[in-house]
């Protein structure tokens, strides 16, 4: 098939002859010109794992979107770029056979295209082919107004991301336009939704730690992406109705149309992650905050070294005090370094037991260190974990009970914090960050649950609403105002224009990089030279 792309593909596409018309013969108005480039354009990519109805979530979108907003919604399957660069590039097809071969063909093929192209590939195809789509739409003479060509309000619904390099090219390029949608269920939920395709369950199983990507290092690796979500949606089978209802305040949000304020959820999370910005860990920085049964944050916490008489190192002006691994003895992390004694020690005795032969040390040693579940091992930490830090925080500063509070914290609760907020009396614990080695429902199933059903055990659940780095943002009132005349503005969605808006001009330059880049690498064929460029796949 043969798209056009024309100037999109030139350096020169920045210098827009629509915007010298418009702007001949008058009084150059800077600001006016900038504004002029401005689009309503959106880019919605969704992520989740394997098994959650993120293909539900985008047909809604995409409804909502026409009807509410009156926008040309246009979905982008990534899955439809596997298959046909798959057989183009890699010679390799998906298989039809069965459910399973389906899915598990199209990962391979998916991570093989990541392998061999980039972890970014199948994004570039997106952004190629959102390029190709918007030259489609604007004027074919040139004369035309920019001010009347960017009105085109249009959203492009990309489904879905996969790789961390596909998010980093997307922000790169479309920046404050694009939000990232994170879609998640139960993992119960997830695998009858499997089975009840006709996958046996030990292959559910199989496909879920693939889609994961926790037990490779490249390709398609879902708990890497899935936490830097702008916005994430819980849908179990309990709540699936409510998809179009969550949409719909995304979108309300998005847009400004209605007065929404943040649900506690949202401001516990995101005084969480504020929290977590305390931390000085070399490895990650985890925040938790806690809320009373009345919805109110008694205490907060991060993960950092205890000191002396009481809480954590902080930010110290006599930097000779301060003993938190950045500036204690070899600034290194400790952990690290008793997980490698530990590799070495092993190996060692597997040598002495004649199990090992003595020039094998090295490369066993490198794959006990590079083995998941060794990276997974927490005990050798000087820090304390967030959670405990916010259990202690409220033993110290709150006169009331933890029992039935609810912990919000920036990542799975490892095992050993688990046992504590057990203890503690803790009900309910909501987190981003996927930690699927934690140990915590497998030592405790007793008295901990992923079931959001079972209200007989401190239940972990996924986080929903706004994302911390997004709160900010989307919650603040509209340039507007909020009343005219001492009563509440109203908004016609059909008309209302996002928050964010970007220059199609800055559109057109990236956007041509990445086609150029995927022509100079052979994946596009850009025909002709000094005539209308075509690209051909």
């Amino acid at each position: 098939m043969e798209r056009t792309v024309g100037e999109a593909i030139k350096k020169e596409s920045a210098k827009s002859l629509a915007a010298n018309d418009l702007f001949e013969g008058s009084k150059f108005d800077s600001k006016k010109t900038v504004k002029s480039t401005y689009t309503e354009e959106l880019v919605i990519a969704l992520c989740g794992p394997i098994g959650s109805p993120i293909h539900e979530v985008s047909k809604k979108l995409d409804h909502i979107l026409k009807s509410d907003y009156n926008y040309n919604s246009k979905i982008i399957k990534l899955s439809d770029s596997i298959s046909q660069y798959g057989e183009e590039l890699l010679k390799k097809h998906v298989d039809p056979s069965s459910e399973f071969n389906r899915i598990k063909t199209a990962i391979d093929i998916g991570d093989e295209l990541r392998r061999t192209h980039g972890g970014r590939f199948l994004a570039e195809l997106a952004v190629c082919e959102i390029a190709m789509d918007r030259k489609v739409r604007e004027a074919p003479s040139g004369k035309k107004s920019i001010i009347d060509e960017n009105k085109n309000r249009v959203c492009y619904i990309i489904n879905s991301i996969k790789n961390p390099e596909e998010l980093e090219l997307l922000q790169l390029i479309y920046g404050e336009i694009l939000f990232t949608v994170g879609v998640f269920s139960p993992i119960e939920d997830r695998v009858s939704e499997l089975k009840s395709r006709g996958i046996e369950e030990r292959n559910v199983h199989l496909l879920i730690d693939t889609d994961s990507g926790e037990e490779i290092s490249s390709g398609q690796q879902v708990s890497e992406v899935f936490p830097l979500s702008d916005f994430f949606l819980r849908i179990d089978e309990s709540s699936a109705s409510q998809i179009e209802e969550k949409i719909r305040r995304f979108l309300d949000l998005l847009f400004g149309t209605s007065l929404i304020t943040p649900t506690t959820a949202e401001t516990a999370m995101h005084a969480a992650s504020s929290a977590a910005k305390n931390s000085a860990c070399l490895s990650r920085q985890v925040g938790a905050a806690i809320a009373d049964k009345t919805g109110n944050i008694i205490a907060l916490g991060w993960n950092d070294v205890p000191k002396f008489n009481g809480g954590l190192y902080i930010n110290i002006e006599d930097k000779n005090k301060d003993k938190r691994c950045w500036n204690y003895k070899a600034s290194e992390c400790h952990n690290e370094k008793e997980k490698g004694i530990v590799a070495t020690q092993v190996v060692d005795d597997l040598i002495n037991a004649c199990i090992i032969e003595p020039d094998k040390k090295e490369a066993a040693k490198k794959a006990i260190q590079n083995s998941a579940r060794l990276k997974s091992l927490i005990e050798f930490s000087r820090a304390v974990h967030a959670e405990m830090h916010a259990i202690i925080n409220a033993g110290n500063h709150s006169n009331g009970s933890l029992i039935g509070a609810k912990l919000y914290c920036t990542t799975y609760p490892c095992h050993s914090c688990a046992r504590h907020i057990v203890a503690a009396g803790i009900s309910e614990v909501y987190f981003i960050e996927p930690y699927r080695k934690s140990l915590a429902t497998k030592l405790h199933n007793d008295s901990l649950t992923e079931n959001e059903k079972d209200s007989k055990k401190v239940r972990l659940l996924a986080f929903e609403g706004v994302a911390p780095r997004r709160y900010h943002e989307l919650f603040v009132a509209n340039s507007t105002g909020r009343k005219k005349d001492g009563k509440l503005l109203t908004y016609d969605k059909k008309s209302a224009t996002p928050r964010y808006e970007k220059s199609v001009e800055a559109l057109h330059v990236l956007e041509a990089i990445v086609t150029k880049a995927l022509a100079q690498n052979g994946i596009l064929n850009i025909n002709g030279e000094g005539h209308e460029d075509t690209i051909s796949t």
